[in-house]
């Protein structure tokens, strides 16, 4: 089946070089046993004809389209563009391209996007949250998700990130410690992320409070909204676990909207360490995700998959770093938070 084109036809090459249609498909399609004189004659035809292949017609041809399908909710959201940014260093050195469609969050519009990619991509990133498997992509094309969610994924350590994130915490003296969770608990990464939130709780002897367990949705809207629920309480934690920085950031907007010194009065801890992490008032103590090295990670998984070669491992795991900033300090003196309670002591790694 020929290619179709945006423009210009086959033949119209083929004329131009002096070929026959066969020989430009076979030039295009890099097929070897070429001689490099047609092969420099015929790139030279395209060059001259502006000849662009429709990679759609490439894919219905049975044939490799060189794209990877990208499927996230938005572009803005800076988890999103640096494992984006490591997606496509590993695709350009591989000779591929990313196609990158945007959800906005609307499950038709994924349904729509997930049935285009389907005849486009030769796979594809997720890089969206959701709580199902995503069978809308079937076994038609490989699919690698950057999350917890997914028959194979690359993520991070999200139980021993939250788990490190709170020991810093108690190790700091914190006995009131509250946490802003994600967008739902039937998301993985949400859910990973709390369990190891309540388990350095339990393993320290203090309990987890449901008073201090609130929905953030991933957002700086809701981390606030949560933090200002919080705060609110006649006993207001004296640090806050966030399950990312965009909601780690809400919360810092909160308590300086209600007076409330950072970290004097409350100790913040996000997740994720995206850069806007480094640059807030305070910089803000975070869990680090390697998420320039994951989305390099997520693509060779699936140009392996494209390629017929699976991978060893369905689901890999990068290691969580403790990152200390300016936004975490024992608390003030009180009776919930006095010497006579001392904490456990755990070794915590940190990063500069």
């Amino acid at each position: 089946m020929a290619d179709l084109l945006l423009a210009v036809t086959l033949a119209d090459v083929a004329r131009v070089a002096g070929v026959s249609k066969m020989t430009v498909s076979n030039v295009i399609n890099n097929k070897p046993g070429m001689k490099e004189g047609t092969r420099a004659r015929v790139q030279q035809a395209i060059e001259r004809t502006g000849y662009v292949v429709n990679p759609a017609a490439r894919a219905l041809a049975g044939r490799r389209s060189n794209l990877i399908g990208v499927l996230t909710p938005r572009l803005n959201w800076p988890f999103v563009s640096e494992v984006l940014h490591g997606a496509s260093l590993t695709a350009e050195a591989a000779g591929l391209n990313l196609a990158i469609f945007t959800t906005a969050s609307s499950p038709a519009l994924e349904r729509e996007q997930a049935t285009l990619l389907r005849t486009l991509a030769d796979g594809v990133l997720l890089v969206i949250p959701s709580a199902d498997e995503h069978p809308i992509f079937g076994e038609t094309v490989p699919v690698v998700t950057l999350g917890a969610t997914g028959q194979r994924t690359v993520q991070v350590d999200n139980y021993a990130g939250a788990a490190l994130a709170t020991r810093h915490l108690l190790e700091l003296g914190h006995r009131r410690v509250a946490h802003v969770r994600g967008k739902h608990t039937a998301l993985r990464d949400a859910t990973e992320r709390e369990a190891g939130f309540c388990a350095s709780l339990h393993a320290a002897g203090v309990p987890v409070r449901p008073a201090y367990l609130m929905d953030g949705e991933f957002s700086e809207e809701g981390g606030e909204r949560a933090a200002r629920h919080l705060l609110s309480l006649p006993e207001p934690p004296t640090a806050i676990f966030a399950a990312n920085d965009r909601s780690a950031i809400g919360v810092l907007r909160a308590a300086a909207a209600l007076g409330r010194r950072v970290p004097h009065d409350l100790s913040v801890v996000g997740f994720d360490d995206i850069h806007a992490a480094s640059v807030t008032d305070p910089p803000l103590t975070t869990i680090r995700q390697p998420l320039v090295q994951m989305g390099q990670r997520a693509a060779e998984v699936l140009i392996d998959l494209i390629r017929g070669a699976p991978p060893q491992n369905d689901h890999v795991v990068f290691p969580a770093t403790l990152v200390v900033r300016q936004s975490t300090a024992p608390p003030l003196p009180g009776p919930a938070d006095s010497p006579a309670h001392p904490g456990p002591r755990w070794e915590v790694r940190v990063s500069p």
